[in-house]
């Protein structure tokens, strides 16, 4: 009886003290790991949520790139990482597909990471070197024809949302297009703007100084409709009527399995608000940016409804790669 009144009492004193750490978070800095490189748009957005969340909080967030294999290393370490609130992971769409593209992860996506909010989403656009010799999609439509293989076409990584829309274009236009894959949208920037490569498909926080720089051109938008930031640039379904895809490519914050609801909620507030700040919401504006602030379960369904989407799009063309 003893024996028992102390293990009830020890398994009380727990239950108390990770309700206390629940309580008191943080109190000590905290990881934003973001798996893509330096410079591309993940990581810019990472970095100017974090530096308005950190205030709130009243503890630093510490942006730690880790890029490589489309978000998986990144991911992966997030997903094994303490479930205490101090790891954030932000991903992108690509851990909605990532599932259904490779035979197997290192970790379950559904199971070992937690939807905790979205910080806002980005249209697609297809972005080409002055030298490409075209200047609107049915002109990139006809040279691709004419040339077969001849247009490259970089991505920030195999599997990206940013590479699935390249593969619908194709389908959808009946050309070949020579995919090539980078390992962040920094190493795919610095090929497209040295004209090493054709044309990119990316977000449009990543393009749009380029463009008004006259540095790169847009083609088309690769969501249903034009947006505000580029309202010129035709989408390419205007062009493409079998082209069927709302292409968005979304920034959210992910924890481990396991972190205590308390703590999640204190995230989720704490990033909301910043995404009110003015700031924010200017520098969104300006590069096209919608932002976001779902509710938890808003997000949550989002997230799992997308997964269910990208595993029928994805077995349907039969899209395979190797991790």
């Amino acid at each position: 009886m003893k024996a028992l009144l102390s293990a009830m009492i020890a398994a009380l004193a727990i239950v108390g003290s990770g309700a206390n750490a629940a309580e008191q978070y943080p109190t000590r800095p905290i990881r934003m790991i973001v798996p893509f490189a330096p410079g591309g748009g993940s990581d810019v957005i990472a970095r100017l949520v974090a530096s308005k969340v950190g205030p709130i909080l009243g503890q630093s967030v510490l942006v730690e790139n880790r890029p490589g294999a489309s978000g998986i290393i990144g991911a992966d370490i997030a997903a094994k990482a303490a479930p205490d609130g101090y790891t954030i992971l932000m991903a992108n769409s690509a851990l909605a597909s990532n599932p259904f593209l490779y035979d197997k992860l290192p970790y379950d996506t559904a199971k070992d990471l937690v939807p905790v909010i979205d910080f806002g989403s980005s249209p697609t656009l297809l972005a080409a070197h002055p030298s490409a010799p075209f200047n609107t999609m049915p002109e990139l439509v006809k040279y691709a024809k004419e040339n077969p293989d001849e247009v490259t076409v970089g991505t920030s990584g195999a599997g990206q949302t940013a590479h699935l829309v390249a593969e619908m274009i194709s389908q959808a236009s009946d050309t070949q297009l020579m995919m090539v894959h980078y390992k962040g949208t920094a190493a795919t920037m610095n090929d497209l703007l040295g004209g090493t490569i054709m044309m990119s498909v990316g977000t449009v926080p990543g393009f749009i100084n380029y463009i008004k720089d006259n540095r790169l051109k847009p083609i088309a938008v690769a969501s249903r409709e034009r947006i505000p930031a580029l309202p010129s640039v035709p989408t390419v379904a205007e062009s493409i009527s079998k082209y069927d895809m709302n292409a968005a490519i979304w920034f959210a914050a992910f924890v481990p399995s396991g972190t205590p609801a308390p703590i999640i909620d204190t995230l989720h507030k704490a990033v909301a608000e910043a995404l009110k700040d003015p700031d924010i919401r200017a520098r969104f504006a300006g590069e096209g940016l919608v932002p976001g602030g779902a509710s938890r379960e808003a997000f949550t369904k989002q997230f799992h409804e997308e997964m269910e989407q990208w595993k029928t799009f994805i077995a349907e063309r039969n899209i395979k790669l190797e991790g």
